[in-house]
């Protein structure tokens, strides 16, 4: 029996999002089972910044379930992340996670190779916003194998069942998670780490040149990588080039770059209180007023 462990940042019981995760494991067929946790239900605590998990031998003090949400995805075999889109991204139950990522490092290597699909509901036609793209990232992150993704348009519950493509993104969402030999078709100006088409512009002077038929070199605004934007007969054409974010190294990099931090500001700790003094003594008012800063 394959265990599929459905997230759902939703408030609603029986919204949307489940819908969408049940009508995907009905896709999948026979031998397989849907776990559900929904992620507002969960005690996350914010990130304290306090580079505890950092340290070694040392763990985040944050008391909650992050612990508990990690190791019950360690045990699935495959995962479908989902959220309603609010104000044109994801829910909270998203971002709570996303700024814990820090205890992803220690789970990278039980989570790497679990098939995982994601996908928003959004109720305002083209109006789906970035909050895929943030879910995308998380997956990423957590070092799953992202399969496929998609938005379904719908805002009342059960209104998702209305529209015919959800119905076909649902069974190519559910062939995703089973199917090991499942390609994804890219979508045109797609980044193809991240699969989204949402591009900043590179401040650097090398994204400048002579040859007016080069825009110039762009990145994915959610995993940096790069791209060079063309036009050409065709129209506009984008070349993305590595992974950005989720280059091979990119777990190391990280590491080392909070050690190195880590290990700077013990050596300039007493700088950084003379120069942080001034802004502790400020005369404002903190609420609960009255309270000491």
């Amino acid at each position: 029996m394959r265990k599929i462990l459905g997230l759902i940042s939703s408030p609603r019981k029986n919204g949307n999002c489940e819908i969408m995760a049940k009508e995907i494991l009905y896709n999948m067929g026979d031998g397989n089972e849907l776990q559900i946790i929904r992620l507002l239900d969960l005690d996350i605590k914010p990130c304290k910044a306090c580079y505890s998990c950092m340290k070694p031998g040392r763990k985040c003090p944050g008391n909650d379930d992050m612990e508990f949400l990690l190791k019950t995805i360690s045990e699935a075999d495959g995962i479908i992340i989902c959220s309603p889109v609010y104000n044109w991204g994801s829910n909270t139950g998203i971002r709570r996670i996303l700024d814990r990522a820090f205890l992803f490092k220690d789970w990278r290597d039980r989570f790497a190779g679990k098939p995982c699909v994601t996908f928003v509901t959004y109720g305002i036609p083209y109006e789906e916003g970035y909050g895929l793209g943030e879910l995308n990232v998380l997956a990423r992150l957590l070092n799953l194998n992202l399969r496929d993704s998609a938005s379904f348009l719908g805002a009342w519950p059960g209104d998702v069942l209305r529209h015919k493509r959800n119905l076909e993104m649902a069974r190519q969402l559910g062939e995703a998670l089973v199917n090991p030999f499942y390609k994804r078709k890219n979508n045109d100006f797609e980044c193809p780490n991240c699969f989204n088409n949402i591009i900043k512009f590179r401040a650097e002077s090398e994204s400048r040149s002579s040859d007016l038929r080069t825009i110039g070199k762009v990145e994915c605004a959610f995993c940096g990588t790069v791209a060079e934007v063309r036009t050409s007969d065709r129209g506009l054409e984008i070349t993305y080039q590595g992974k950005g974010l989720y280059s091979e190294d990119f777990p190391d990099r990280l590491s080392s770059w909070h050690r190195e931090s880590i290990r700077l500001f013990n050596e300039e700790k007493k700088n950084f209180e003379s120069w942080i003094g001034k802004y502790k003594d400020m005369n404002i008012n903190l609420y609960p007023f009255g309270k000491k800063v």
